[in-house]
């Protein structure tokens, strides 16, 4: 159905606005001038997450690779993730994908938290701790 609306604004376009030729421009080189858009986003105190040319983000994870851990597999653990299809996303894809979208590399993430938790005196994990603090502080100052 779709389909043939969009072919219908065509053929309407078509008749009515014929199309002018279009002269190709050769040796045009992306200057990486930013666009209105990104130039709206950056002035509004946005971030642009994907730099041009690049697969990679801006993003970059500024604390200890285990507080990086402790975090993931405790939103992971809370199955508050899931995927597209409502089906659970497992613990590997789900690291993998935070690993690339926070520039951080960890090659054994599953071993360093076993072997935070066999370090540790307390179980309790000080970044969560931290981010708690951080959280009822904030609630406070809003009040």
């Amino acid at each position: 159905m779709l389909d043939q609306l969009y072919l219908h604004r065509i053929h309407h376009l078509d008749k009515y606005f014929p199309s002018k030729p279009v002269v190709p421009v050769t040796n045009l080189i992306d200057l990486g001038i930013p666009t209105s858009k990104e130039l709206s986003a950056y002035h509004l105190g946005q971030l642009s997450l994907f730099p041009k040319n690049s697969g990679a983000t801006n993003l970059k994870w500024n604390r200890e690779k285990i507080a990086f851990v402790e975090l993931f597999v405790t939103v992971h653990e809370s199955k508050a993730i899931i995927g597209k299809d409502g089906k659970p996303v497992s613990k590997k894809d789900f690291m993998e994908l935070l690993m690339w979208f926070f520039n951080i590399r960890i090659s054994q993430w599953s071993r360093l938290i076993n072997s935070s938790g066999d370090r540790k005196i307390q179980r309790e994990s000080q970044y969560l701790s931290e981010l708690n603090k951080i959280f009822i502080d904030y609630l406070d100052k809003r009040l």
